[in-house]
Protein backbone atom coordinates (compact mmCIF):
# COMPACT_ATOMS: atom_id res chain seq x y z
CA UNK A 1 0.00 0.00 0.00
CA UNK A 2 2.95 2.50 0.78
CA UNK A 3 4.63 2.10 -2.46
CA UNK A 4 1.44 1.99 -4.74
CA UNK A 5 0.50 6.00 -2.84
CA UNK A 6 4.23 6.94 -3.67
CA UNK A 7 3.40 6.05 -7.50
CA UNK A 8 -0.06 7.64 -6.81
CA UNK A 9 2.22 11.02 -5.95
CA UNK A 10 3.91 10.94 -8.86
CA UNK A 11 1.43 9.95 -11.68
CA UNK A 12 -0.40 12.58 -13.78
CA UNK A 13 -3.08 13.70 -11.98
CA UNK A 14 -6.26 11.46 -12.85
CA UNK A 15 -4.54 7.94 -12.61
CA UNK A 16 -5.90 7.23 -9.52
CA UNK A 17 -5.47 3.03 -9.95
CA UNK A 18 -1.94 0.74 -9.40
CA UNK A 19 -1.92 -2.88 -10.37
CA UNK A 20 1.44 -4.42 -9.66
CA UNK A 21 3.34 -6.63 -12.02
CA UNK A 22 6.41 -8.51 -11.86
CA UNK A 23 7.53 -6.97 -15.25
CA UNK A 24 6.99 -4.75 -17.92
CA UNK A 25 5.51 -7.50 -20.42
CA UNK A 26 2.82 -8.25 -17.70
CA UNK A 27 2.30 -5.03 -17.42
CA UNK A 28 1.14 -4.75 -20.73
CA UNK A 29 -1.02 -7.75 -20.87
CA UNK A 30 -2.77 -6.64 -17.82
CA UNK A 31 -2.74 -3.07 -19.41
CA UNK A 32 -4.51 -4.64 -22.59
CA UNK A 33 -6.84 -7.27 -20.76
CA UNK A 34 -8.28 -4.25 -18.26
CA UNK A 35 -8.98 -2.26 -21.49
CA UNK A 36 -11.34 -4.85 -23.10
CA UNK A 37 -12.68 -5.86 -19.69
CA UNK A 38 -13.38 -1.59 -19.33
CA UNK A 39 -15.79 -1.81 -22.63
CA UNK A 40 -16.97 -5.69 -21.84
CA UNK A 41 -18.16 -4.45 -18.40
CA UNK A 42 -20.18 -1.20 -20.00
CA UNK A 43 -22.01 -3.46 -22.38
CA UNK A 44 -20.22 -3.18 -25.10
CA UNK A 45 -18.03 -6.56 -25.72
CA UNK A 46 -17.34 -6.10 -29.72
CA UNK A 47 -14.94 -3.51 -28.24
CA UNK A 48 -11.76 -5.76 -28.30
CA UNK A 49 -9.63 -4.91 -30.73
CA UNK A 50 -6.69 -3.27 -29.99
CA UNK A 51 -4.18 -0.54 -32.28
CA UNK A 52 -0.79 -0.28 -31.99
CA UNK A 53 1.83 1.13 -34.57
CA UNK A 54 4.54 -0.14 -36.73
CA UNK A 55 7.90 0.13 -35.40
CA UNK A 56 6.43 -0.26 -31.41
CA UNK A 57 7.83 -3.16 -29.03
CA UNK A 58 6.09 -3.61 -26.03
CA UNK A 59 7.24 -6.93 -24.49
CA UNK A 60 7.84 -10.53 -25.30
CA UNK A 61 4.47 -12.30 -23.53
CA UNK A 62 1.84 -13.36 -26.23
CA UNK A 63 -0.12 -10.50 -26.06
CA UNK A 64 2.35 -7.80 -25.62
CA UNK A 65 4.16 -9.75 -29.08
CA UNK A 66 1.03 -8.87 -30.76
CA UNK A 67 1.10 -5.37 -30.24
CA UNK A 68 4.92 -4.91 -31.72
CA UNK A 69 5.26 -4.32 -35.52
CA UNK A 70 4.73 -8.24 -37.01
CA UNK A 71 6.40 -7.71 -39.76
CA UNK A 72 9.93 -5.76 -39.28
CA UNK A 73 9.68 -6.60 -35.04
CA UNK A 74 11.27 -8.94 -33.68
CA UNK A 75 8.74 -11.34 -33.23
CA UNK A 76 7.59 -12.40 -36.85
CA UNK A 77 8.32 -15.72 -36.75
CA UNK A 78 5.23 -16.14 -34.06
CA UNK A 79 2.54 -13.95 -36.24
CA UNK A 80 0.54 -16.81 -37.26
CA UNK A 81 -0.39 -17.70 -33.19
CA UNK A 82 -0.19 -14.07 -32.24
CA UNK A 83 -3.58 -12.44 -31.43
CA UNK A 84 -4.34 -10.27 -34.54
CA UNK A 85 -4.06 -6.59 -33.60
CA UNK A 86 -4.47 -3.42 -36.03
CA UNK A 87 -1.57 -1.08 -36.78
CA UNK A 88 -1.15 2.46 -38.24
CA UNK A 89 2.08 3.44 -40.02
CA UNK A 90 4.67 4.59 -37.30
CA UNK A 91 4.80 8.37 -35.98
CA UNK A 92 7.14 9.98 -38.54
CA UNK A 93 10.32 11.26 -36.39
CA UNK A 94 10.85 14.44 -34.67
CA UNK A 95 12.84 17.54 -36.21
CA UNK A 96 15.82 17.54 -33.59
CA UNK A 97 15.25 20.24 -32.44
CA UNK A 98 12.00 19.16 -31.05
CA UNK A 99 12.69 17.79 -27.73
CA UNK A 100 14.90 20.35 -27.05
CA UNK A 101 13.84 23.94 -26.11
CA UNK A 102 12.66 25.05 -29.38
CA UNK A 103 10.01 27.19 -27.57
CA UNK A 104 7.31 24.91 -28.10
CA UNK A 105 4.24 24.72 -26.14
CA UNK A 106 3.25 21.29 -24.86
CA UNK A 107 2.00 19.41 -27.31
CA UNK A 108 2.94 21.38 -30.53
CA UNK A 109 5.71 21.13 -32.37
CA UNK A 110 5.98 23.92 -34.64
CA UNK A 111 6.77 22.71 -38.51
CA UNK A 112 6.07 18.74 -37.64
CA UNK A 113 3.43 18.35 -39.88
CA UNK A 114 1.34 15.55 -39.81
CA UNK A 115 4.02 13.86 -37.92
CA UNK A 116 2.35 10.18 -39.67
CA UNK A 117 -0.76 10.91 -37.73
CA UNK A 118 -3.15 10.21 -40.47
CA UNK A 119 -2.49 6.24 -40.77
CA UNK A 120 -3.48 6.36 -37.24
CA UNK A 121 -6.49 9.05 -37.83
CA UNK A 122 -8.13 6.78 -41.13
CA UNK A 123 -7.73 3.32 -38.91
CA UNK A 124 -9.71 4.56 -36.13
CA UNK A 125 -12.25 6.44 -38.16
CA UNK A 126 -13.23 3.18 -39.30
CA UNK A 127 -12.68 0.82 -36.76
CA UNK A 128 -13.20 2.58 -33.50
CA UNK A 129 -16.44 0.74 -32.81
CA UNK A 130 -13.90 -2.33 -32.84
CA UNK A 131 -11.20 -1.51 -30.34
CA UNK A 132 -10.92 -0.76 -26.75
CA UNK A 133 -7.48 0.64 -27.01
CA UNK A 134 -4.54 2.06 -28.76
CA UNK A 135 -1.34 1.70 -27.12
CA UNK A 136 2.02 3.14 -27.96
CA UNK A 137 5.28 3.98 -26.46
CA UNK A 138 5.12 8.01 -25.62
CA UNK A 139 7.82 10.15 -27.49
CA UNK A 140 10.43 7.13 -28.16
CA UNK A 141 10.06 4.03 -29.95
CA UNK A 142 12.57 2.07 -27.79
CA UNK A 143 13.35 -1.18 -29.66
CA UNK A 144 12.08 0.04 -32.83
CA UNK A 145 15.33 2.02 -33.40
CA UNK A 146 15.13 4.16 -30.95
CA UNK A 147 12.82 6.71 -32.70
CA UNK A 148 12.25 10.19 -31.79
CA UNK A 149 8.86 11.49 -32.75
CA UNK A 150 6.81 14.77 -31.76
CA UNK A 151 4.50 15.51 -28.92
CA UNK A 152 2.04 16.92 -31.11
CA UNK A 153 1.09 13.49 -32.00
CA UNK A 154 0.06 12.25 -28.56
CA UNK A 155 -1.80 15.29 -28.38
CA UNK A 156 -3.79 14.60 -31.38
CA UNK A 157 -4.07 11.00 -30.43
CA UNK A 158 -5.50 12.02 -27.34
CA UNK A 159 -8.11 14.14 -28.53
CA UNK A 160 -9.28 11.53 -31.15
CA UNK A 161 -9.40 8.79 -29.03
CA UNK A 162 -11.32 11.06 -26.38
CA UNK A 163 -13.91 11.78 -29.35
CA UNK A 164 -14.08 8.45 -30.75
CA UNK A 165 -14.44 6.77 -27.50
CA UNK A 166 -11.24 4.40 -27.52
CA UNK A 167 -8.72 4.11 -24.16
CA UNK A 168 -5.38 5.36 -24.62
CA UNK A 169 -2.23 2.76 -23.02
CA UNK A 170 0.59 4.93 -22.68
CA UNK A 171 3.33 1.74 -22.91
CA UNK A 172 6.21 3.80 -20.47
CA UNK A 173 8.26 1.29 -19.51
CA UNK A 174 11.06 2.29 -21.49
CA UNK A 175 10.09 5.75 -20.91
CA UNK A 176 9.28 6.61 -17.62
CA UNK A 177 11.06 7.54 -14.28
CA UNK A 178 13.29 10.37 -16.16
CA UNK A 179 14.56 8.48 -19.45
CA UNK A 180 13.22 11.32 -21.79
CA UNK A 181 13.92 14.55 -19.35
CA UNK A 182 10.56 14.43 -17.61
CA UNK A 183 9.46 11.83 -15.45
CA UNK A 184 7.01 10.13 -17.94
CA UNK A 185 7.22 10.96 -21.66
CA UNK A 186 3.88 11.81 -22.01
CA UNK A 187 4.70 14.74 -20.13
CA UNK A 188 6.24 16.15 -22.78
CA UNK A 189 2.53 16.58 -24.64
CA UNK A 190 0.89 17.28 -21.81
CA UNK A 191 -1.56 14.52 -21.81
CA UNK A 192 -2.63 11.50 -19.56
CA UNK A 193 -2.97 8.09 -20.76
CA UNK A 194 -6.66 6.04 -19.67
CA UNK A 195 -4.19 3.36 -18.88
CA UNK A 196 0.21 3.83 -18.09
CA UNK A 197 2.57 1.04 -18.05
CA UNK A 198 5.28 1.46 -15.86
CA UNK A 199 8.63 -0.22 -14.58
CA UNK A 200 12.32 -0.52 -14.46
Amino acid sequence: AELAQLLLGCLPKGLSRIFLCDSGSVSVEVALKMATQYWAMRGRPEKCRIVSVRRGYHGDTFGAMAACDPDSGMHGMFKGILPSFLFADAPERAPDACMRDCGCTPGVCEGAGDNGFASMEALLEVRAGEVSAVIVEPIVQGAGGMRIYPPSYLARLRALCDRLEVLLIFDEIATGFGRTGRLFASEHAGVRPDIMCIGK
